[in-house]
This record gives C-alpha cells, structure tokens and sequence, in this order.
C-alpha cells in the first residue's frame, strides 16, 4: 500500500476514470458556458462575438440587479433563519429532551420533500381565496391581515424565504447535531463537576468544538440560497413582474422565454463567481486558531 501511495503513476491511473468523468460533466460545460456568455446567441445561428458587453449589460438591467438584491436577501435570511435555529434544536435534542427522536424525525421529514411539492403545498396555504393561511387568520379573528400573499410584491419573496426556512432548518439541524454528538462526553462530565451551567457549557464546549461542521453548513447554507430555482418557480414563476425572481429563475426566463442564451450564460457566470466568493468568505470567518 505504501509503495502504490508513493507512486505517482500508480495513483493517476486510478484517479484518471473519475477525473475524464468529472471535467466531461462539469469542468467542460462551465468552460462552454464562459465561452457563450461572450456571444449574442440563441443557438439557431452562429452567434455574433460581443465580449464583455453581456456583462455590461447586466448590471445596467433592473430585472437582474433586482433579481441579484433578492438573491442577497434569501442568502441572508436562510443565515439568520438555519444557523441559529438549527443549532438551538440541535441542542435540545443533544441534551436528550424528552421525545428527541420523534423531534429530530419531524424537523428533518421536510427536507426530503420534494421542491416541487413542497412550493406546490405553500402555494395552496397561501393562496388568497381559500387558503389555510387566511382562513387561521380569520377563525382567531385577524381577519384584517388577511392577503393574497404571492401575489403582493412587498410580502412574496419572504414568504418563500418562509418556506425555505420550513423546508431545510431540520436538515443543518442534523448536520450540527451530528457534529454535537462526536464530541467527547468526558469534557461534559468535568464541566458538570466544576459547577458549569447547561449555557456555560455551550459557549465553552459546544460551539468552539462544532466551529468546523458550521464552516462547511454556512457553505452549504449560502450557495444553496444563491441557488434557489425550484420553489420560486413553482410557488411565483418570480411573479409579480418580477417581483420574486432570483438569479437562477432570470437566467431560465431569459435562455428559454426571449432566447437569449448568451445572456443568460452570463447571468450562470455571474451565479458561479459569487458562489466561489461565498465559499472564501465562509472560509475566512469560519477560520480556526488551529488552521491560522
């Protein structure tokens, strides 16, 4: 085994097949997707070269910028939303609460749910005439705050983040769970013994030693959220006019609505730069006295 680890022969032709796959399926279509968002396209004609100026033209175009200022609100209310409450389950459930895995099966059953029928679900809550949402209002007598709430441009991009935050706090609440479970119980144990209270415990113990899984759910958490097609599709189509779109649902309207496939490359190039910021920033306020 040594001598197959410390030859770099041996070790390439092992990781050739998995490497021919992975730059077939997605470093290939990424570098073909660069090379169209610098073209006036719609794929049935050969194309007129235009540089930078698909760019240009994004960050002079309402829709998009809008669509990217949505983007940014989903990224952070998905932050404030999973992060804290997930790690508040997750400790409960960690200190063994009375009825813990019924809990820790319920807040996680939302998250294997399909996108589709979970926006096509909130859709029916939500909808303004026969809605579960605006019914409950009225049965407690808040009839006035009753709403056709997708289609109010002030109040439809939060109650998908709503949803989203339904969907998916069971799922980093399992994540940081996890990481809750691997830690050592002796550290607990001397901690009770030195008189340390349950919330002493988790800012001296807990978080410090679970600072590392949260790095990787603060990854998964913002390019997830810059990622979100499914649920805006279903639940708005990124209605009203506009309204709801985010970066992912723009690019479909614009490549498979109006054909302008270079455009919409574009808006993908853009998506995929800041996904790979998103990691770096995560990674440099996430970053451990031990990796410093």
């Amino acid at each position: 085994m040594k001598s197959v680890l410390g030859n770099k022969k041996s070790i390439a032709v092992f990781v050739l097949p998995a490497f021919i796959i992975y730059a077939v399926f997605a470093l290939f279509p990424i570098g073909y997707n660069v090379y169209m968002s610098l073209f006036d396209t719609n794929l049935m004609s050969p194309g007129k070269f235009v540089g930078l100026k698909n760019y240009i033209s994004l960050f002079q175009d309402s829709t998009f910028t809008h669509a990217l200022r949505n983007n940014i609100l989903m990224v952070v209310g998905s932050l404030i939303a999973h992060m804290p409450l997930a790690m508040f389950f997750a400790n409960a459930i960690f200190k063994k609460i009375k009825g813990a895995a019924f809990f820790q099966t319920v807040f996680f059953l939302p998250s294997v749910i399909c996108g589709v029928a979970v926006g096509l679900t909130w859709s029916f809550i939500y909808n303004g005439n026969y809605g579960l949402l605006n019914a409950f209002l009225k049965l407690i007598g808040l009839g006035d705050l009753q709403q056709v709430w997708l289609s109010n441009k002030n109040l439809a991009l939060f109650c998908i983040i709503i949803v989203v935050m339904w969907q998916y706090v069971g799922y980093h609440m399992i994540i940081q769970l996890a990481a809750m479970r691997n830690i050592d119980s002796s550290y607990y144990e001397a901690a009770e013994i030195d008189g340390a209270t349950a919330w002493q415990q988790f800012k001296s113990i807990t978080f410090p030693m679970i600072k590392p899984i949260l790095k990787i759910d603060a990854v998964l958490i913002i390019t997830g959220s810059l990622k979100y097609y499914d649920l805006v599709a279903v639940m708005t189509g990124g209605g009203p006019n506009h309204a709801t779109d985010v970066m992912s649902t723009y690019m479909y309207y614009e490549a498979f609505n109006i054909l302008k496939y270079g455009y919409a490359c574009a808006i993908g190039v853009i998506l995929m730069l800041l996904c790979i910021c998103s990691v770096g920033l995560s990674n440099k306020v996430f970053k451990s006295e031990k990796d410093s």
